[in-house]
């Protein structure tokens, strides 16, 4: 893997990140320039993961036939389309259309750009760049909505979207430049050779790295989603939360890196365990070191590190379950992190509304202990390469 090549699947899972993210930024110039109310704006998050989670495993099957390159391309100018769609919609109809169509096309980039970055790295590295290329993703918080908000501030919302676009069509050129030509047939840095059929040789396996995807994100947006009112209710200022949100950008940054390294030095499913077991126990420790604000940022950033280094160990994890092109399993894993985001937001309102917002991060803690079970039925690496 190139300087070059990586640089440019970094960019592209950071301008998929910053698109889902965005909305949340500009939603209050959305809704005062669409005169629509912010809930109602709101749902275009809703709207994005439902896309990305239905539509993107169906387009990876329709496509698994047609060369990465061309198709990541053909993909991107989609993306492009519907960012401008938004940038320009006279109403809240075809901002809705524009968001699906960018939200598609978003859904199959992520999934081609981590299925190539498998395809054109050793095996022993695969966890380590995968992580450097999703850390993207989680960029997009650091970086791209501040940046994004700061322009929709000056400029005006639409011109939020045409940043996104710009951004969008640097990684155009970059992709035509430095995305190799692949064949039916490629070789990855170790000369051994990657075919673009795909055949899941443990199911079993790639179910419970799913489930755990699913149920990892069902827990963290429990508590998550619902970081506000439980930071203000414990007496902090809407300043603190802000902060909050930044810590939790730089530990997503942070913690993909680390857990992509950390599954190739400890394996999958050791470094899963580790961080699913951290995980629980921050949730159930959070509301006691509530008051204290250098515990409490110290708990948030170790919290979140945990959590968003669970998904590159997954992605690493599930690689060793196929044969060939891991587009499709890939596109599944997204899909069930999505679903998971959308549960955990419904599972989190209902815990709010029906006890209070406290009791969230017992039911994270819970949720946290499921995904700890399949984290340990896993079975090892040495075992399964031996068969």
């Amino acid at each position: 893997m190139t300087t070059m090549r990586i640089v440019t699947f970094i960019l592209s899972t950071f301008i998929v990140g910053m698109v889902e993210m965005m909305v949340a930024g500009i939603m209050n110039l959305m809704s005062q320039d669409l005169h629509i109310s912010e809930a109602i704006i709101g749902q275009l998050v809703t709207l994005y993961a439902i896309t990305f989670a239905v539509v993107g495993p169906i387009l990876v099957k329709l496509t698994n036939r047609f060369h990465p390159k061309p198709l990541l391309l053909w993909t991107l100018v989609f993306f492009i389309v519907g960012n401008v769609i938004i940038a320009v919609a006279p109403n809240f109809t075809i901002l809705i259309i524009g968001r699906i169509i960018s939200s598609a096309a978003a859904a199959l980039i992520i999934v081609k750009i981590l299925a190539l970055t498998a395809m054109l790295t050793a095996p022993h590295n695969r966890g380590k760049m995968i992580g450097i290329v999703y850390s993207g993703f989680s960029g997009a918080n650091v970086l791209g909505v501040p940046i994004g908000t700061m322009i929709g501030g000056a400029f005006g919302w639409r011109f939020t979207f045409l940043f996104i676009v710009a951004v969008s069509v640097l990684v155009g050129i970059l992709m035509f430049i430095f995305l190799p030509q692949l064949n039916h047939t490629s070789t990855d840095e170790s000369g051994s050779s990657s075919e673009t059929h795909s055949k899941v040789v443990r199911p079993l396996e790639v179910v419970k790295y799913l489930g755990i995807t699913f149920f990892i994100l069902v827990a963290n947006s429990i508590t998550f989603i619902y970081i506000n009112p439980l930071m203000l209710k414990s007496g902090h200022t809407l300043s603190f939360v802000s902060v909050v949100l930044l810590i939790n950008g730089i530990a997503g940054v942070a913690g993909t890196s680390m857990g992509g390294f950390l599954s190739d030095k400890l394996t999958s499913k050791r470094w899963l365990i580790i961080s699913v077991s951290v995980f629980i126990i921050m949730m159930l420790v959070l509301n006691q070191i509530l008051t204290s604000v250098v515990i409490l940022m110290i708990g948030l950033f170790v919290w979140n590190i945990m959590q968003w280094s669970t998904n590159p160990a997954v992605q690493s994890g599930i690689i060793d379950q196929v044969e060939g092109d891991t587009s499709q399993v890939m596109s599944w894993n997204m899909s069930s992190l999505n679903a998971g985001i959308g549960i955990g937001s419904m599972v989190g309102g209902l815990v709010v509304s029906k006890l209070n917002v406290f009791a969230t991060t017992y039911f994270s803690a819970g949720i946290g202990v499921l995904v700890l079970i399949l984290a340990i039925s896993l079975t090892n690496v040495a075992k399964y390469r031996q068969q």
